[in-house]
């Protein structure tokens, strides 16, 4: 119940971060794509600015090269974003849905549906936004 009190805070900040950090990695040349309704390159981004007056939440998505080389080489190299089954909370997280949420749909289901193995979900937490951008940067330099 005491975390109620912040929830609006904590929200907006991590809503700012996701922002940012989405901004980022669309412009990183190692991700090929970059989920979040924040961006005007996503097809509901209109919607999104009509509908969603408190920032675009916590929640984004992107993709590396296909394959879980490049994904285990980015998760190697972070130290700030850890990943984790569970998504949600003041700390950033990554979620790998090939090898968790998803992991016992066939190849070819998982490609169907957009989940190949380079795809990763991420929670934004309220973390300094410079060392997670810092914390990418590193990763994606890895990849």
């Amino acid at each position: 119940v005491r975390g109620a009190h912040t929830l609006e805070l904590r929200m907006q900040r991590a809503s700012a971060n996701a922002l940012e950090l989405a901004r980022f990695l669309e412009a990183h040349p190692k991700v090929r794509r970059v989920h979040y309704p924040g961006l005007p390159s996503h097809p509901d981004h209109e919607t999104a600015k009509r509908v969603l007056s408190n920032g675009f939440g916590a929640m984004l998505s992107f993709e590396l090269e296909p394959s879980r080389a490049a994904v285990n080489a980015l998760l190697h190299h972070l130290e700030h974003v850890r990943m984790a089954l569970s998504l949600g909370g003041a700390h950033t997280t990554l979620s790998h849905p090939a090898t968790s949420s998803h992991r016992f749909l066939p190849p070819a289901e998982r490609e169907a549906l957009g989940l190949h193995d380079g795809f990763l979900r991420m929670s934004v937490g309220i973390e300094n936004l410079e060392d997670l951008r810092t914390d990418l940067e590193r990763g994606l330099g890895a990849v």
